[in-house]
């Protein structure tokens, strides 16, 4: 009998003598400690290393381990475990599994390969090599890894596990599946415990809804929240959104734009900007403030561009808008017709607008004012005025130097392309016109004041007045008439306020003072 059999059957002897448990290695607390059914040494074929066979427990430090068998290489503290089931107990509730590790106990440094599951109490990875660092308690793998965390299903080609901190760090071809969405980018941090995706480059999500690319940002994945950062582009069937931030609760159905925020909906004919936007999907509601502009596109007549302080948005189940408010500082620019107020509602539907609170209205020469005003758009070419309370009408005459003035109580106006066809003035109705030759030279100045009367312009001149009541009138030459008799009461010429460009209706906003016209007479030829 050889001399190494002889020592292999008696070392076989001595473990199954004190209970088939053994613990080496006691005397250097560095190196790794060994439990085994069994114990093999061959200084022939194996020399220096130690070969544990059966329900093998292996521990250093704070690192305790399982497997099938082992190979322990005392001089360089270096082990190999084999096993259908490898077992690494990282802590408390983190666990590492495959079928072939080796362990650098001098580096700290834990490489396991085949089937390997890092799991913990959030999540569960699956990989085919891993190498962990025991002393920092990060792993990493290079060969593509698939993590799954609840509803969420995480792929990535390299991926870096801080068990400390409950977060994985993945890079190249990331993709995460949840239940609302499907997201693609080549860098994604995730926190297992918080079950949130943190973005760190170019990232796409994909709903049912729409689909969304942001350059920075965080998804709740539990929550169904989330804030996009930098760069921000949504699109859907209808509309294209882009901002510079966007918070989004999918469960509220709230969301929040952050500067630079452009809504554009071709299909329902809007476009919203502003630097703050908060949509109430369920409320059918958005507010617009900061630098908010509305352009209203209509097929058959020019977009109309509208600015306030403020708007308000009110939209039906399928997101149709029917009402716009508006509030402080309100403009509006479109090419047939101009406007400012204080505050303002829209019916879309029915292209209904009223202006309270000092309106004045623009169209062609004509300037119009009243307590408030009443339009309704009738179709691309018709608009049809009420003016309500202190019913003002003035035009220029000879470079702005006169007026002709319409006054009432209450005024109905009719506009056909641009230009005022017929006046209805209901209740102390006052007209005073200047009435020219066909060289533009003067006639003279015709003042009148009844009850009610009704006016018909072509080409920006009266045609006719009828008056429902004797009328108290006179035609004055141009000498007979002083300068402060020309301005009927409560006379204003604002037109430095009105818009002349889509760009205006961001201008200073309309003063409540007036401004008069030159005191010197227009001289007739």
């Amino acid at each position: 009998m050889s001399h190494r059999l002889t020592y292999k059957i008696l070392l076989i002897a001595l473990l199954h003598l004190f209970g088939i448990n053994l613990l080496f290695s006691q005397s250097t607390p560095r190196k790794i400690n060994f439990r085994a059914n069994t114990l093999e040494y061959d200084e022939y074929f194996m020399p220096g290393v130690d070969r544990f066979i059966g329900n093998v427990v292996f521990s250093h430090e704070q690192t305790i381990g399982y497997c099938d068998s082992a190979h322990f290489y005392k001089d360089r503290n270096y082990m190999e475990g084999f096993g259908e089931r490898i077992k690494i107990v990282i802590n408390d509730s983190t666990f590492l599994y495959g079928k072939f590790l080796t362990y650098d106990a001098d580096r700290k440094l834990i490489t396991i390969s085949k089937n390997v599951i890092l799991k913990d109490s959030k999540s569960v990875l699956y990989t085919d090599s891993l190498v962990y660092r025991t002393d920092t308690e990060v792993g990493y793998y290079v060969t593509g890894g698939k993590m799954l965390s609840k509803d969420n299903v995480i792929t990535s080609v390299v991926g870096h596990y801080y068990t400390p901190l409950n977060k994985i760090v993945l890079k190249k071809n990331v993709r995460l599946k949840s239940n609302q969405y499907n997201m693609e980018c080549d860098s994604l941090t995730y926190n297992t415990k918080e079950e949130t995706a943190y973005f760190i480059s170019r990232t796409k999500l994909v709903s049912n809804e729409n689909t969304i690319y942001t350059l920075s940002g965080w998804y709740n994945t539990t929550k169904d929240i989330a804030l996009l950062v930098d760069s921000v582009e949504l699109f859907n069937k209808t509309q294209h959104l882009t901002g510079d931030s966007i918070f989004y609760d999918r469960n509220l159905r709230f969301g929040i734009g952050y500067q630079n925020v452009i809504i554009v909906d071709t299909a329902k004919g809007y476009i919203v900007k502003g630097d703050y936007i908060e949509h109430h999907e369920l409320g059918g509601t958005s507010v617009v403030t900061d630098s908010s502009l509305l352009i209203l596109i209509e097929e058959k007549r020019d977009s109309l561009f509208l600015h306030a302080d403020t708007l308000k948005l009110f939209f039906d189940s399928l997101q149709e808008p029917q009402l716009i408010q508006t509030y402080n500082h309100v403009k509006f620019y479109r090419n047939d017709i101009q406007g400012v107020c204080d505050s303002l509602v829209f019916f879309v539907q029915d292209s209904t607008l009223i202006m309270y609170h000092n309106p004045v209205l623009w169209s062609g020469e004509n300037q119009l004012s009243a307590d408030t005003i009443r339009f309704f758009m009738l179709d691309s070419s018709h608009i049809k005025v009420q003016l309500l309370k202190s019913s003002f009408i003035a035009s220029s005459v000879f470079e702005e130097k006169e007026f002709n003035q319409i006054k009432g109580l209450a005024i109905i106006g009719y506009i056909f392309e641009k230009e005022l066809t017929k006046v209805n003035v209901i209740g102390n109705a006052e007209c005073l016109y200047f009435i020219l030759e066909e060289d533009s030279s003067l006639i003279g100045i015709n003042s009148s004041a009844t009850s009610e009367m009704t006016i018909l312009f072509e080409n920006n001149e009266v045609s006719s007045i009828t008056f429902f009541n004797s009328p108290d009138g006179l035609l004055y030459p141009d000498k007979q008439l002083e300068q402060p008799d020309r301005l009927l009461k409560d006379f204003a010429w604002l037109v430095n306020y009105r818009a002349l460009t889509p760009a205006d209706i961001f201008h200073t906003p309309i003063p409540r003072y007036k401004v008069l016209p030159p005191k010197d007479k227009y001289k007739s030829d």
